[in-house]
């Protein structure tokens, strides 16, 4: 039993890093476009500078989160319902019609607010203990998804204001 807490944990935190890296890599946004530098190699040296020390600190930040997180995560599978319960507010937990499995609304439709991305587990401990971890590893859903009736009358709406 030990053993596949383990495995399962340190599975999980290996996507997290994986998840965490590319939250990271592909912010372009920060990004200035190299072109715009101009000729002056003088600025565009300090800036690639600048972006290491970016990246680099970046990097720290990730490897020195991962650390204690096999700790935070132990005392999880420790903490009574209700203690879990109180870690997990922010996220909706519900019963499916049929059954007794639970799923967790990880994400929701900015125009309708109904579930856009859900999770399925066979108990609700097992739906609490998956967003508890998530809460501790530091995760936060999108909030820029639409559902696919929101999005067509979305885009409806730009072909009516384009004519």
């Amino acid at each position: 039993m030990m053993y596949r807490l383990r495995a399962a944990l340190q599975g999980f935190c290996r996507r997290l890093s994986r998840f965490m890296a590319r939250h990271f890599i592909d912010r372009e946004s920060e990004w200035a476009d190299a072109e715009e530098l101009g000729e002056n190699a003088g600025q565009e040296a300090r800036f690639l500078r600048l972006q290491l020390t970016k990246a680099r600190a970046e990097n720290t930040d990730l490897k020195s989160r991962t650390k204690d997180f096999g700790e935070r995560f132990a005392a999880l599978f420790h903490m009574p319902d209700d203690g879990l319960r109180e870690i997990a507010r922010s996220y909706e937990i519900r019963r499916k019609s049929v059954g007794t499995s639970c799923e967790v609304v990880l994400e929701h439709c900015v125009f309708c607010g109904c579930a856009v991305k859900t999770e399925a587990f066979q108990s609700a401990r097992d739906a609490l203990l998956y967003v508890a971890l998530l809460q501790t590893a530091g995760y936060q859903p999108r909030r820029n998804l639409s559902c696919p009736p929101c999005y067509a009358e979305y885009e409806k709406s730009l072909e009516l204001s384009q004519d």
